[in-house]
Order: C-alpha cells, then sequence, then structure tokens
C-alpha cells in the first residue's frame, strides 16, 4: 500500500467511524472474533498487574479495549489505543476512559512519543490486518513488545488469507440486489459469477509467509487457527451501506428512467433488499493469528 493509498483507507474510516460503531453494535461477529483474542490475555496474563500494558493497535472505536475492561477488569491505564482515523479516535476516546489514545498509523508506532519498546505484554489487533502487511508490522511489534514474554494477536478476515480466500461464500446478496434493481427497471450492479471462484488475491497470506516473516523478525508464530462464524446476511448489506454514496453513482447514471429521486429510489431498493434477505445467513471464515517475541 502506498502513502496515498493509505491516506485514502484512513479518510475513508474516518468517514465511516460513526456508522461502523453502530455495526459493531449490531453484528456479533466483531464481539466474538475479539473475544478470542480477549479468553488468550485472560489466560496468560501474569500476576504482576503493576508492570502489565496491552496496546489496542487499530483500535477503531476502542471494541477490543471495552471487552478487556469488562470481562477480565484490566484497568483503563494498563491499555494504550492506536488508531490513525481521527473521528475514530474521537469515539474511542469517548467509550474508553485512558490518556493513552494516540491518533497514529500502526506503521509509524515506533516514531510516536509515550509508546516505549519493549513494553507491551499484548499487543491486539481485530479486524484490521488485512489493511496491513506482517513485513511492515512485525518489525514494529517485535521492538514494542516485551522480549520472552510478549505476544501479538489479531485477527483476518478470511479473503487476506490463503487457505479460505476462495471459500464458498454465498451470493445470494449480490444476487437480491441485481434483482431488486431489476424490478426497480435498472440495471444489474453485480456481476455474479456462476461457478465457484478460483481466482487469487496476491496479498494473501500464508502459513509459510506467516512462519518466515516472523521469524525474520526476532518472532515467532504460535497459531493460526480459523474460525467459523454464522453471521445474518444483512451484515454484508450494511457494511456496504456504511459507505454512504454506495449504489448512489448507479443509479444515478439511469436517473432519467425514474419519477422518484435518487434518495427515495436508493430507500425503496434497500428496503426491498432487506426483505429478500431477512432470517438468511452465511458462514464466514475469520483467522486467528498468535505471535509471541523470542
Amino acid at each position: 500500500m502506498t502513502d496515498n493509498e493509505r491516506k485514502q483507507t484512513i479518510d475513508s474510516w474516518h468517514m465511516r467511524a460513526n456508522a461502523y460503531e453502530i455495526l459493531i453494535s449490531q453484528y456479533q461477529i466483531f464481539t466474538d472474533m475479539a473475544m478470542g483474542l480477549v479468553k488468550f490475555v485472560e489466560k496468560h496474563r501474569r500476576e504482576d498487574e503493576k508492570n502489565f500494558h496491552i496496546m489496542d493497535l487499530a483500535a477503531g472505536t476502542g471494541l477490543i479495549s471495552k471487552l478487556l475492561i469488562e470481562y477480565i477488569h484490566i484497568s483503563p491505564s494498563s491499555l494504550y489505543l492506536v488508531e490513525p482515523a481521527e473521528q475514530m479516535c474521537i469515539r474511542a476516546r469517548d467509550n474508553i476512559k485512558t490518556p493513552n489514545i494516540y491518533q497514529v498509523a500502526a506503521e509509524d508506532c515506533l516514531s510516536a512519543p509515550n509508546l516505549p519498546r519493549d513494553y507491551f505484554d499484548f499487543i491486539l489487533c481485530n479486524a484490521s490486518m488485512h489493511l496491513m502487511s506482517e513485513s511492515n508490522i512485525y518489525p514494529i511489534v517485535s521492538k514494542l513488545l516485551k522480549p520472552k514474554t510478549g505476544y501479538f494477536l489479531y485477527t483476518l478476515w478470511y479473503h487476506a488469507f490463503d487457505e479460505t480466500q476462495n471459500y464458498d461464500k454465498s451470493q445470494e446478496l449480490e444476487t437480491c440486489v441485481n434483482d431488486t434493481l431489476t424490478y426497480f427497471n435498472y440495471p444489474k450492479y453485480f456481476s455474479i459469477n456462476t461457478t465457484s471462484s478460483s481466482s487469487t488475491n496476491r496479498s494473501a497470506r500464508s502459513r509459510k509467509y506467516l512462519d518466515q516473516t516472523a521469524h525474520m523478525n526476532g518472532l515467532k508464530l504460535e497459531s493460526c487457527t480459523i474460525h467459523i462464524h454464522r453471521t445474518p446476511l444483512s451484515f454484508d448489506l450494511d457494511f456496504m451501506l456504511m459507505t454512504p454514496n454506495w449504489l448512489v453513482e448507479h443509479l444515478k447514471t439511469y436517473e432519467w428512467t425514474q419519477k422518484q429521486d435518487i434518495d427515495t429510489m436508493k430507500k425503496r431498493i434497500i428496503e426491498r433488499v432487506r426483505d429478500l434477505i431477512k432470517d438468511k445467513y452465511n458462514d464466514i471464515p475469520v483467522v486467528e493469528i498468535i505471535v509471541s517475541r523470542i
């Protein structure tokens, strides 16, 4: 990812921060993913709380930190939240009462003041590492973690891991969107594959890559585990709707065919899609990765 692409990504999450917080409150998958990391911390935390520190990397609005406080009673003063998007940081400061919230990209942690090296017992990152590269992040966390006892825990969406990137994901939502557009006399929006996808995401990680990259940076790949999360089909729809102009340009192109304005048409389309996918689910693979500092 280039610097410009990174800035565009950060800006996009700044714009979607409020919608994102609503999304994670509506769908259990984010909490379930994070709880796998929280339970590992609970099992491996030391008794010495006076010198205990956790970094919440790419923290968003602070979900992992919130769970650490609520479920295993971590002191907020032990938490350090790192998040580059301004509005995400604002929401995180509302949610987590700690002075240790830094508006900085994960790649720039080592240049941030008050983020000491060899300091953190755990660094946790939930549902964000697909936007980063282990080649860039492992060298950083290896300097931030405590030697011999520190752990870096994170989750990856299925499309960022080679063993799950081509899982047989239902295209029912895309079909419902296309059918609804056709119903309202619009052209289809999605191209639907009639056969199972075999495309390759070149940025997808492999176990070998993770193991080698960890070794090169004084880390050890402890585990790489795939979990399946049964999730309402509406999750994918609401994820797309976090981007306010989703579908709008498509509707604008064919505005002349309609008697109603675009906002009204989009609302009608979304309502019909929701009705079509009601009570339907997807099984979404998520990869949980645990790395230790040697």
